[in-house]
């Protein structure tokens, strides 16, 4: 009996099979996929696999999907024929399920020799040469590319030009962190990242309007022994603008923007000093100092991509504003370069409130429930602070067993005030990066009532800082926190 079952399986992998091209054009066949042969003596047999692999998936199209060997949903489409309503169950089973043959006469020979011939020169084998061909039997057809990339080039030295410039220097001053090592084989898509290093690097020292475009590696591959040179250097056509350095102006904090309103930079006639900044605030909601702690860059400053954007962290992390987008603006008409930046803040709702029921029945007999509402205030202080206030009430009673009547009563509350600043009695203190620091006072109380037994009161208080070094490092001292206080 087990003999018959897998000679039936097989049967019907044979007839599946045959009925994937059975409704095929007479001339046509059905793609079954490409294959690539390296012909090379001198690659390692690790190194033929993983080109091999690389260069098989470029190819395209891609054959129809198999499952175990077979393509189920190429065979849903061809036993779906053609049916006349797209909702019904064969319309489903066809445009849903199944998919299109994909045939020979979508298969450009051409287009994939080019492909791989330019990812082959791309990582160095400048001297490869491919050749494809099609092999159809049966009315199923593969394409077969034969590669031989011939002796890898490799990089023989890094030569960063430099020139008068201010931008060229400053490239040039990247050298040691590039990422183009010398016995290394020729990539592509190496010299694409050392563009993108080369662009954040310069960003970092000022050069506000660079972009990965004005860099050019050029190759010299004329030297002997399969070697070549790389020299970098800045396209003599960069815009004027992308070789300046920049320096921060003026700085501007607008509080009370909205996403859908123009960006109103006419009310800085209103704003109000403080220590190098500019600050929009008709309503008198924000102290100024609050603004300043969160800046990572003062005015005449050389701009830097980095501070600018823990910056923008740390305006979003103070929890009193909803968005945040700024804007640049070179200053006209000015000795050296300048710009002037704009922050557009969307507020917050000052208060919120949240509740949150829960319900729950245990094996033991006890059924309770819960409820917490919470109420949030932001900006208490002007500076930032957020005041909560936590009140929980909840019970769980037993109506059955040798437990009825011990039933339990819980109510409290907690209160915090966190400020987005280290708070200290003597000197200041105000950490870099893009997290605010965080001082916590925190008081609660709760009561348990359990029936027949006792009742307890629980006071706690605390005291301490929270701060963050970035997203995987977090640190809390509590200098103050009171043991707990009971009375049964």
């Amino acid at each position: 009996m087990r003999r018959n079952h897998i000679l039936y399986f097989i049967a019907a992998l044979f007839i599946t099979a045959c009925s994937n091209t059975k409704k095929l054009p007479a001339d046509e066949a059905l793609y079954t996929g490409a294959s690539v042969k390296i012909e090379d003596s001198l690659l390692s047999a690790k190194k033929k696999k993983s080109l091999r692999s690389d260069l098989s998936s470029l190819t395209r199209p891609r054959p129809n999907k198999k499952f175990l060997g077979i393509r189920f949903k190429l065979f849903a489409y061809n036993l779906a024929g053609n049916p006349k309503k797209e909702n019904s169950p064969a319309g489903w089973l066809k445009n849903k399920v199944g998919e299109p043959p994909v045939l020979l006469s979508e298969v450009s020979l051409d287009r994939n020799i080019k492909i791989l011939q330019s990812t082959l020169e791309n990582r160095g084998y400048f001297n490869a040469n491919v050749q494809g061909d099609t092999v159809v039997k049966n009315k199923k057809a593969t394409a077969v590319y034969t590669v031989r990339p011939g002796i890898q080039y490799m990089i023989n030295e890094i030569r960063f030009i430099n020139d008068s410039s201010s931008l060229q220097k400053t490239v040039s001053e990247s050298s040691a962190q590039t990422l183009l090592k010398t016995g290394d084989p020729f990539d592509l898509s190496l010299i694409k990242d050392e563009r993108e290093r080369i662009d954040a690097y310069v960003k970092e020292r000022g050069f506000f309007y660079f972009d990965p475009d004005f860099i050019i590696i050029q190759a010299d591959s004329t030297i002997s022994d399969h070697k070549v040179n790389l020299y970098v250097k800045v396209k003599p056509n960069t815009p004027d603008e992308s070789r300046e350095l920049y320096r921060i102006n003026n700085v501007y904090i607008l509080t009370n923007y909205r996403l859908n309103s123009a960006a109103v930079d006419t009310l800085k006639k209103d704003a109000e000093y403080y220590k190098g900044y500019y600050v929009v605030d008709k309503r008198h909601l924000y102290k100024p100092r609050m603004f300043s702690q969160s800046m990572q860059f003062d005015p005449g400053d050389v701009y830097s991509r980095t501070d600018h954007t823990k910056t923008i962290s740390r305006l979003i992390n103070l929890g009193v504003f909803k968005f945040v987008k700024n804007r640049f603006e070179v200053v006209p008409v000015v000795d050296t370069p300048k710009l002037n930046v704009y922050y557009y803040l969307t507020p917050l709702p000052k208060k919120s409130i949240r509740a949150e029921i829960n319900a729950s029945t245990k094996s033991n007999n006890l059924t309770g429930s819960s409820l917490t509402v919470g109420w949030r205030n932001r900006n208490t202080f002007r500076g930032g602070e957020l005041f909560s206030v936590d009140a929980t009430g909840g019970f769980e009673v037993q109506f059955s067993g040798q437990s009825k009547g011990y039933n339990t009563y819980r109510a409290g509350i907690e209160t915090n005030l966190v400020f987005p600043r280290f708070l200290t009695p003597f000197f200041t203190i105000n950490t870099k990066g893009g997290y605010v620091p965080r001082t916590k006072l925190m008081l609660s109380y709760d009561i348990l009532t359990k029936r027949k037994l006792y009742t307890m009161n629980s006071f706690r208080a605390g005291f301490g800082y929270l701060w963050k070094e970035n997203t995987r490092v977090e640190h809390q001292f509590n200098p103050l926190r009171s043991p707990m206080c009971s009375h049964y």
